[in-house]
């Protein structure tokens, strides 16, 4: 099956173009947030060719398929842009009656994981460019005061230093406020001249209003709480000024009573919950000592298939974006990488079914190098059970060495192999203890993994049975 007709299978299994309030993607999941919940029938996904599973995580449904999941929703959104006739969408007030109301945490998670999720490929490139820039310097190739190293330093460091400019250009899509307001809302935050009144020390005043001095580069919360309330004020005036002034009016005051309000209220309070982020992170990996990461990593597949595992994600960009490193979250998705790529390989190599063996494969080595694993996930390991076992295993073992000498993730990645430099202390470049740590844990991880994985065994897969699921997957 095609990336169109996967598309059209599952926009009509999710109730039509008339049904989908909002979609967009993240590396392997298709994430839909439908009008009236009672219109998705649950089953009917799972059974699409070319579909691994679906995640219900709050009002928003994960409908896992992989790698081409990108191609697929380019033709998903653009037959929700163009419904065909009759197909309308429901209003508002018919959705809040037919759905079931979610609570607070799920929204919020909801809409915190949905303004972060599009901004993968942004980080991606700022990760994996500064890694690059690292590997250069520590190669003798770019020296560390040449034009050329600082060039390509502040290129690939603007991914992380505007972080509240794109986060408040995904949360507009998500609140259905103004994108480009929302960027003004942003660029307001961490424009030069505000950053240098917080660097000189010295009082800053609105109106006659205190602004407490906290620099809002690389944060992530304050832009979409703003962006929250610029929907909101941009609805209220959009209903209520004159027609005849609302449409160089309403932008003006949106504005003039949004970025105020976030400089004196908004970004203060929710650059401590950030901060209190990191803090949960630094609780976590301490509270039980070196038992916590091995603890954490037994139990991660199974967070990783309820989807709670992106709130962890959102909490590691804040523990790095603030204190410089990660010493839980990214370890524990290394753990769970290598895990489930060991598993899977090891599942090829025994099982029988020829066609089931090679997409294994490709899968295992997606999982080994990129860091991508829902394909090992729902394709092999959590359908064929038992190996899910040997990965919680092989994480626990991993975990126990990992948090023993204590590993540190300086940059925000999905961890693979092609991703090893986001070990490396940037501070102490020719220090790669931290990374050869790190690359024992994953050594231990999947070796164990691998050896539970033939220990345990599985049901293998018939040759006669159609597997096209993984292959469509991997497709």
């Amino acid at each position: 099956m095609n990336e169109k007709e996967l598309a059209k299978k599952i926009l009509e299994t999710v109730g039509g173009a008339g049904n989908v309030e909002k979609s967009w993607h993240c590396a392997t999941r298709l994430r839909i947030v439908p009008l009236d919940q009672t219109k998705i029938d649950e089953e009917a996904i799972k059974k699409i060719e070319g579909v691994l599973g679906l995640v219900q995580q709050g009002e928003q449904y994960q409908v896992i398929i992989g790698n081409r999941v990108n191609r697929v929703y380019e033709q998903f959104q653009e037959l929700v842009d163009q419904p065909s006739a009759g197909q309308v969408k429901a209003p508002t007030s018919a959705k809040k009656s037919e759905t079931p109301k979610q609570n607070i945490f799920s929204r919020l998670l909801g809409a915190l994981v949905g303004s972060i999720t599009p901004l993968i490929p942004v980080l991606v490139a700022g990760g994996m460019g500064k890694c690059l820039v690292l590997i250069l310097k520590m190669a003798n190739v770019l020296s560390d005061q040449s034009q050329t190293y600082q060039i390509l330093l502040f290129i690939f460091d603007s991914a992380f230093y505007f972080l509240p400019v794109f986060v408040a250009i995904s949360a507009a899509k998500q609140f259905k406020a103004n994108m480009y307001l929302a960027a003004l809302l942003g660029c307001a935050l961490i424009h030069p001249v505000f950053v240098e009144m917080i660097k000189s020390g010295g009082k800053i005043a609105l109106f006659g209003i205190p602004v407490i001095s906290f620099s809002y580069t690389s944060t992530i919360i304050p832009a979409i709480l703003a962006v929250w309330v610029l929907s909101h004020v941009g609805r209220f005036l959009d209903k209520h000024l004159w027609v005849s002034i609302q449409r160089f009016m309403s932008p003006l005051l949106s504005i003039l009573i949004v970025v105020p309000l976030t400089m004196i209220v908004i970004g203060p309070a929710m650059s401590y919950v950030s901060l209190g982020l990191s803090e949960v992170i630094f609780f976590l990996s301490g509270k039980l000592g070196f038992l916590s990461i091995a603890i954490f990593a037994m139990i991660y597949p199974w967070i990783v298939t309820t989807g709670m595992h992106s709130a962890l994600a959102i909490a590691g960009l804040e523990a790095i974006n603030k204190n410089g490193f990660d010493p839980f979250t990214r370890v524990l998705t290394l753990l769970h990488n290598i895990t489930q790529a060991s598993a899977t390989l090891a599942i090829a190599l025994k099982t029988k079914n020829k066609a089931f063996k090679g997409t294994a494969i490709s899968a295992s080595l997606t999982a080994f190098f990129a860091g991508i694993t829902e394909p090992c996930l729902y394709g092999a390991t959590l359908k064929l059970k038992k190996p899910m076992y040997a990965c919680m295993i092989g994480g626990f073992a991993g975990g126990l060495y990992a948090g023993i000498v204590g590993i540190h993730a300086y940059v925000f990645m999905t961890p693979g192999i092609i991703s090893l430099p986001m070990w490396i202390n940037p501070a102490e470049p020719s220090n790669l203890s931290n990374l050869w740590h790190a690359v024992i844990a994953m050594v231990i991880a999947g070796v164990v993994s691998f050896i539970a994985t033939l220990v345990l065994g599985f049901e293998d897969i018939p040759e006669s049975e159609e597997d096209n699921q993984l292959e469509a997957v991997m497709g």
